[in-house]
């Protein structure tokens, strides 16, 4: 007996056998970022997702916003709509999975396996040739099969002007504050470009060429989060978007959110050492406050910072004391 329950811990000990991707699994990449790595290189960040979908009807965060938001509230279109975003939740994150990916220039590396199906690294290429270029790559397989993406990592020279920008309430009509109006617009109604930010979109590509998204929304709402994006022609750039695979941490606490802005936006800083930085956000939240720590951080690589201000908390606002060039909308 004593035998039998020593072989059984080893067993389980044992760390699980990685397997090849299946057909019905899909990977999912979200767009990062590449940098100088000297010598001539540039290093490229990887952020490949590996699932399998699930064909319950609903999930639990289905079932919270229903309840709500009130069933009779809800239009046929809107379940529809509910139905099809909730069906990114309704997903198995499958873990320890072996696949490579395959660059332009026709490198192949291969990718860490993992337990909880998140996969990361950084890929050293050549530098390309212009100042600024998407570096595509894709799983590496013999076919390229319909559930598996092309993924993009987007370069910016070690000098020039970048763009920070929040998401909810700064691009898109979101109403973070009120839970209810968060959940229908975000599970329910088609997204809305917040009035005004095709001014600040024009003004911001005038003066920078590199843009990053940083945002806690959760990584599963990055496909219809792109096809918006795409819809409103806003510029090409890498997502920074929370990490979670549970479903249930869609709402999540105010100190996790924070925490994943305040780190998305240090690596950026840290990636691109020589570039100056123009921080875009809302009035709703943190936005000035965190952002006001970078300000005072790095004083002289903080050009500017723009904020819907849906607060009206007015330029006067102890909030933009940090800002001497301040742009509100």
């Amino acid at each position: 007996m004593r035998q039998l329950l020593l072989l059984l811990i080893m067993v389980t000990a044992l760390p699980a056998q990685a397997s090849e991707l299946k057909a019905d699994e899909y990977v999912r990449f979200i767009p990062g970022i590449a940098y100088d790595a000297g010598n001539s290189l540039v290093e490229a960040e990887v952020h490949a997702y590996v699932y399998e979908k699930e064909s319950r009807p609903l999930v639990k965060l289905a079932l919270s916003v229903l309840t709500e938001i009130g069933m009779e509230e809800v239009t046929a279109r809107q379940k529809q709509t509910l139905d099809e975003r909730s069906a990114l939740f309704r997903v198995d994150f499958e873990g320890n999975k072996a696949f490579a990916v395959r660059f332009a220039d026709g490198s192949v590396h291969a990718m860490p396996k993992t337990s909880d199906g998140k996969s990361a690294r950084r890929v050293r290429l050549e530098k390309p040739d212009a100042p600024q270029k998407e570096i595509r790559f894709a799983v590496d397989l013999p076919e390229f099969p319909e559930n598996v993406e092309e993924g993009i990592a987007f370069y910016a020279a070690p000098q020039g002007v970048s763009v920070i920008l929040d998401i909810d309430d700064t691009v898109k009509d979101s109403n973070v504050m009120n839970k209810k109006a968060l959940l229908i617009n975000t599970f329910l109604n088609e997204y809305k470009a917040v009035a005004g930010i095709e001014t600040i979109m024009t003004r911001l590509r005038e003066k920078a060429d590199a843009f990053h998204y940083v945002s806690s929304s959760p990584i599963q709402l990055y496909p219809v989060l792109q096809e918006f994006f795409t819809r409103e022609n806003f510029p090409r750039g890498s997502f920074h978007l929370r990490e979670t695979t549970d479903a249930h941490d869609f709402i999540s606490t105010q100190k996790k959110l924070r925490a994943h802005k305040r780190q998305a936006i240090e690596r950026l800083f840290a990636a691109y050492p020589q570039r100056k930085f123009i921080l875009v956000g809302d009035t709703g939240e943190s936005d000035p406050e965190i952002y006001a720590e970078f300000k005072r951080k790095y004083p002289e690589r903080v050009l500017e910072a723009i904020f819907h201000d849906i607060t009206q908390d007015g330029r006067d606002s102890a909030r933009f004391k940090d800002f001497t060039d301040l742009l509100l909308y």
